[in-house]
C-alpha cells in the first residue's frame, strides 16, 4: 500500500508611523507567529462521511493526491474532511493525516517528530505548499461534470489553526493600532490570509485595512480611520473577493 491510507473520515506584526514604508531595523514582520503553525499537530481523525453524489469525485482526487505527495517519500491517510460552500459551487476538503512507524520496542506507536517535521514539508510556508497541491488538484479534476466542484487539502487541520492565529494576530495588532495611534503592518501574506485579517476587522468602527505592496511582498496594514489616506482605495482585490 506504500504507506498510504484511505478513509472517509475525515503573520506578525512590525510597527511603524503611515506612510513610512522602511521597515525598522531586527522588526522582520514577527517570524514567530508562524512558527507556531510551521509543522501538523496531531488530533484524533474525524469521522466525515462523505455524500453519496461526491464519493467517485472525492475518490478521483484523493487518489491522483495520493500519487503526487508519494514523490515525497511520506506515509499518509488521505480521507475526506468535509465539504464547505464555495463561491461557485461547492469546495470538498481532502484531509491529510501522518501514518506514524510501528514501535521498535514492541509498545505500539512512538511518537516520531522526524516524521512530523517531513509531514511539515506539504505545507510549506503560510502553507504555500498546500495551495500549490490544491490549484494542481483543481486543475486535473476541473472536467466538465464536476465544473461547481472545488477542492482544498489540508493537513492535520492546518488551515484552520493558522486562521485562528491570523485573527488573533489581526485583533491584537487592532488594539494596539487603536491604543496608540498609529499604523500596524503585518508580514508578507498571500491573498487567502489577508483576506482572513481584513474580513476579521471588517466591522471595526475606528480601524480599517489596506493591502500594500507588490506580490510576494504584499502586507496587510491597520491603522486609525483617521489615518486612511483618501487618494489610496479602501480596499484591495482579495478582500472583494
Amino acid at each position: 500500500m506504500n504507506g498510504y491510507g484511505y478513509g472517509n473520515n475525515q503573520g506578525g506584526p512590525s510597527r511603524r508611523p503611515y506612510g513610512d514604508r522602511g521597515r525598522r531595523p531586527g522588526g522582520g514582520g514577527g517570524r514567530g507567529y508562524a512558527s507556531r503553525d510551521a509543522g501538523p499537530r496531531r488530533h484524533p481523525p474525524r469521522h466525515v462521511e462523505c455524500p453519496a453524489e461526491l464519493r467517485a469525485p472525492f475518490k478521483d482526487a484523493r487518489d491522483f493526491l495520493a500519487g503526487l505527495i508519494q514523490v515525497f517519500g511520506l506515509p499518509a491517510r488521505l480521507s475526506f474532511g468535509g465539504v464547505q460552500p464555495a463561491r461557485d459551487g461547492r469546495q470538498i476538503v481532502i484531509d491529510i493525516r501522518g501514518v506514524r512507524a510501528p514501535s521498535d520496542h514492541g509498545r505500539g506507536y512512538d511518537r516520531d517528530e522526524e516524521r512530523d517535521d517531513e509531514l511539515g514539508l506539504l505545507i510549506g510556508k503560510h502553507g504555500a505548499t498546500l495551495d500549490a497541491l490544491s490549484a494542481v488538484t483543481n486543475a486535473v479534476m476541473h472536467k466538465a461534470e464536476f465544473r461547481d466542484l472545488f477542492f482544498t487539502v489540508d493537513i492535520e487541520g492546518y488551515r484552520a489553526r493558522r486562521a485562528a492565529t491570523l485573527r488573533n494576530i489581526a485583533q491584537r495588532c487592532a488594539d494596539r493600532a487603536l491604543r496608540e495611534g498609529i499604523a500596524i503592518e503585518l508580514e508578507p501574506m498571500p491573498p487567502a490570509e489577508r483576506r482572513i485579517v481584513h474580513l476579521t476587522l471588517a466591522g471595526h468602527r475606528e480601524l480599517a485595512t489596506e493591502s500594500t505592496g507588490q506580490g510576494n511582498t504584499r502586507r496587510v496594514v491597520i491603522m486609525p480611520r483617521s489615518s486612511v489616506r483618501r487618494s489610496e482605495p479602501p480596499e484591495d482585490d482579495e478582500y472583494l473577493d
